[in-house]
């Protein structure tokens, strides 16, 4: 049960609303339940705030109606609609709208008209709550990533590579569980992009999160230096490892800049409803992948779909001597020139994962 004096927020379109009801969780429906549970209208704080963006989407068709469209993807759509047009009824009911979603197989965006400007935008708020609810459900398809696949550090990391294989004997411990060095990156943020439309929209926001967060913190240190050094590993016990990961640190700027930086770029995404925070922490967990036990196999001919389905039953590996002999060696340093939002599971043709946009982090 949540906290009455910390209620559960959610964030639509850039701004923050409260849901009243202790009992449920927006991002924890199950999707053939969604249509039933959804929130009333009137269990979300949603306080007139007609900025001018708002009213630039809202366009005023004759003296008592009001209309506005906006794009979903297909895989959405059942759960707007709802058993037998259940929800999208209701919402229409509670806004007092008329809402128009497409048939199977047309290429449309979502319609809404109303009275009165303040309708029409509860109905698109109630709609996207529906969406986010159901997007942070999906596998995620993409990511933002810091390349740190620079030669010098792939030419470290391999020679980390062969000593481990060499020294440490170890359960569980074999040559697939290490990433491709093409393939070295920091971790931000993952999330779900189902159709063109979202990963333009994914793309902008990127671009925005440059102008509006990176950048600023970036201004005084060009270029920034980064270093990858050290271990870690995701669980408590050093001999049940899935995950053995790389730190990083700065070479060039305050401790903390990078975190800073990441930390701002998932706020952004997912004030805008696209990244879900990990594990409800307000800092990312920086990591650079080394070893990961879902990889087990990867060099035996399996492919990506089959190393995805034996991931939910991992055989974890014994990394305490790797902690032991290298729990302070060095990677190198690197430039943070680009922050990537990347496919999941795929590879470009320089190795690295294919790019849906790439921004620049020099000024």
């Amino acid at each position: 049960m949540n906290d009455i004096l910390r209620p559960e927020l959610i964030w639509i379109e850039g701004r923050c609303y409260r849901v009243n009801d202790p009992i449920t969780n927006v991002t924890a429906f199950q999707e053939q339940d969604l249509y039933e549970t959804e929130l009333p209208y009137n269990e979300i704080d949603d306080e007139e705030d007609d900025d001018d963006d708002d009213l630039a989407e809202i366009t005023q068709v004759d003296n008592s109606r009001y209309y506005t469209s906006f794009h979903v993807s297909k895989h959405y759509l059942g759960s707007i609609i709802g058993k037998k047009g259940a929800t999208v009824s209701r919402i229409g009911r509670d806004t007092r709208t008329d809402i128009k979603i497409p048939r199977h197989g047309e290429n449309k965006d979502i319609s809404i008209y109303g009275s009165s400007v303040s309708n029409v935008k509860a109905a698109k708020r109630r709609i996207n709550i529906i969406v986010i609810s159901s997007r942070m459900k999906q596998r995620s398809t993409h990511f933002i990533s810091i390349p740190l696949n620079l030669p010098n550090i792939i030419k470290q990391f391999e020679n980390f590579k062969e000593h481990v294989l060499r020294d440490c004997v170890s359960r569980g411990l074999e040559e697939s569980l290490f990433i491709r060095g093409e393939k070295l990156h920091l971790t931000v943020g993952v999330m779900c992009l189902m159709d063109n439309e979202e990963r333009l929209t994914a793309s902008k926001l990127l671009t925005e999160a440059r102008e509006k967060c990176i950048m600023p913190l970036l201004s005084e240190y060009q270029p920034l230096q980064i270093r990858l050094k050290g271990l870690s590993y995701m669980n408590d016990d050093p001999k049940e490892i899935n995950v053995l990961y790389g730190c990083v640190e700065e070479v060039n700027a305050p401790s903390g800049l990078v975190q800073r930086i990441v930390d701002s770029i998932v706020s952004h995404f997912y004030k805008a409803g696209f990244m879900d925070k990990e594990y409800d922490r307000d800092h990312v967990k920086l990591h650079v992948t080394l070893l990961n036990s879902k990889y087990r196999g990867r060099d035996k001919g399996m492919d990506e779909e089959a190393i995805s389905k034996q991931s939910n039953k991992r055989e974890t590996f014994d990394g305490s001597q790797i902690l032991s002999k290298f729990s302070d060696y060095d990677f190198g340093t690197t430039e943070l020139n680009n922050i990537h939002l990347s496919q999941r599971k795929s590879t470009g043709p320089d190795g690295y994962y294919q790019s849906t946009c790439v921004i620049s982090c020099r000024i």
